[in-house]
């Protein structure tokens, strides 16, 4: 039976995350109240037929559930493909296609820095990604994840002029804001394409006083891949791993992206990046992390968070489903870069615990 972690208001402010039964005869889409809307957001399905084919097996048997749920609209915020080269992205867009989703008003995505820069898969990868990353085109390739996906991208209103992000997108009762949180590689800021960040162009876009105008009555989202929490296990030795983080794997001038995210009234952030599924809350925003969807999270299950509209009511919460993850039939002798760790919020913020 699946598993749902519901997040509730409280009369005092606070939010309790409780653990309920799915509803009996879950209905499709088509057979809902009107009004009602079911947002389903994952992250992270690393597929690559060469490095992770249980990857693909997983995300197949994910989609086929989300479709049996009544999905009116499916959110992938990045690390679609692995290893950003043409055959995984074929790959990709064959498996949506396929089960009906490569539309745009069923399907928004937004890139991870696997999309762009793919990563090492193997030990020997180790030694030469450091120097294979400086030669991706980084604008080829970005242009290449919206050309696989082009039809994801139809009737979007495009914000810069030279550029897919930001976009601004009506789905159901939201206006959704697509990010591009992966910049270019730095040998300061961006060593292993890990890192996040907002260009100038996308931070503009918030103080621009006619997103407002924009957003209408809808209620304002935010999609992007990188997480805005800090990483520790005291275990290994939480001071190791803060430092890597710090260099490798962080969102750079995330509590200033907390703030105009906060100013312009965005009330969900949907991410990914790091592997587990979560949902958070930091002031008025809720960030919904998706990224253990197929893979890694220690829950090792497959899951999707939900955003349900329902008789004026919205529910936040993760699904887990009674399908374990996949697994290899051997053994790689390195998986992507996965930290083992835990996450932790920014100070203002308070954890929501999954079921």
């Amino acid at each position: 039976m699946n598993t749902m972690s519901e997040v509730r208001k409280q009369p005092d402010g606070t939010i309790a995350p409780t653990t309920l039964e799915p509803p009996s005869g879950s209905c499709s889409a088509a057979h809902r109240p009107r009004g009602d809307f079911r947002l389903v957001h994952i992250s992270d399905p690393h597929l690559s037929r060469q490095f992770y084919p249980e990857h693909l097996k997983s995300f197949k048997l994910l989609l086929k559930s989300i479709l049996a749920s009544g999905c009116d609209h499916l959110v992938i915020t990045g690390d679609i493909v692995s290893t950003a080269n043409e055959t995984d992205y074929t790959l990709a867009r064959e498996i949506l296609g396929t089960l009906g989703f490569l539309e745009s008003s069923r399907l928004t995505v937004v890139p991870g820095n696997h999309d762009i820069f793919g990563g090492p898969h193997r030990a020997v990868d180790i030694l030469s990604f450091p120097q294979y990353i400086r030669s991706v085109d980084y604008q080829r390739n970005l242009e290449r994840f919206r050309l696989t996906f082009s039809e994801t991208f139809d009737g979007v209103k495009f914000l810069a002029e030279d550029s897919a992000f930001p976009f601004l997108k009506n789905v159901g009762p939201y206006a959704l804001i697509g990010l591009n949180s992966i910049p270019p590689w730095s040998i300061r800021k961006n060593p292993l394409g890990t890192n996040g960040a907002l260009d100038e162009q996308q931070r503009s876009l918030f103080s621009d006083a006619t997103l407002k105008s924009e957003l209408g009555n809808r209620t304002p989202l935010v999609a992007m891949h990188h997480h805005f929490n800090d990483l520790q296990d005291q275990s290994i030795g939480g001071s190791f791993w803060k430092r890597v983080e710090s260099n490798t794997m962080r969102m750079r001038g995330r509590k200033r992206a907390l703030r105009m995210f906060q100013s312009a009234g965005v009330k969900y952030i949907l991410h990914g990046h790091i592997h587990c599924n979560d949902i958070w809350q930091h002031g008025s925003i809720t960030l919904l992390n998706g990224a253990g969807a197929v893979c890694d999270d220690p829950h090792r299950f497959l899951k999707y968070n939900e955003i349900l509209t329902e008789a004026n009511q919205e529910r936040v919460r993760t699904v887990t489903l009674p399908i374990p993850y996949q697994v290899p039939s051997y053994a790689l002798p390195l998986r992507h870069l996965r930290y083992p760790v835990n996450l932790r919020s920014l100070p203002a913020s308070a954890k929501l615990t999954n079921a």
